[in-house]
């Protein structure tokens, strides 16, 4: 697990305060986490606590300013609605998230990228590298104007 450490020297702006009141709210409102066999669906209490717990630490004035307490509980509202947290289904129990959703996510995450450090340990970051260039065999290679895709399953070049 990488350590987070809370920056003090934030750049933040109350339009990024309001990036991350939209997402608690829509999360809070439009988002499930628990599903039935039956096909119901409904939102947890830790999620819907999560949401308000957001909501109710933000600080909407024209310096806003984020306390760890604070980012602490926007990290885990992401983490919860990044993972097994729906807004969008449909036939034969299809769950998906939006694009507004996922839209907002990313929002988020570049708040966040302003709030917090992650470090990983030595372990971690070799870890990581691992995995980034095992997935990175799957994206296109672009170098000037050709385009390759050398990866698994393909032949040629494009």
């Amino acid at each position: 697990m990488p350590t987070i450490l809370y920056r003090n020297d934030q750049k933040i702006s109350p339009g990024d305060v309001m990036k991350i009141a939209v997402y608690a709210e829509h999360v809070g409102r439009q988002c499930y986490d628990v599903f039935a066999e039956d096909g119901s669906r409904s939102r947890s209490e830790t999620l819907s606590r999560r949401a308000q717990a957001v909501s109710d630490s933000l600080d909407f004035g024209n310096e806003p300013y984020f306390p760890p307490e604070t980012t602490k509980k926007v990290l885990d509202l992401r983490d919860m609605g990044s993972g097994m947290c729906f807004d969008t289904f449909g036939e034969r129990g299809h769950m998906g998230k939006t694009m507004d959703l996922l839209g907002m996510a990313q929002d988020v995450d570049d708040v966040l990228d302003m709030l917090v450090i992650y470090h990983l340990s030595p372990e971690e970051l070799e870890e990581a590298e691992a995995e980034w260039a095992h997935e990175a065999q799957f994206y296109a290679k672009i170098e000037g104007d050709n385009l390759t895709r050398d990866g698994p399953g393909t032949e040629a070049s494009a």
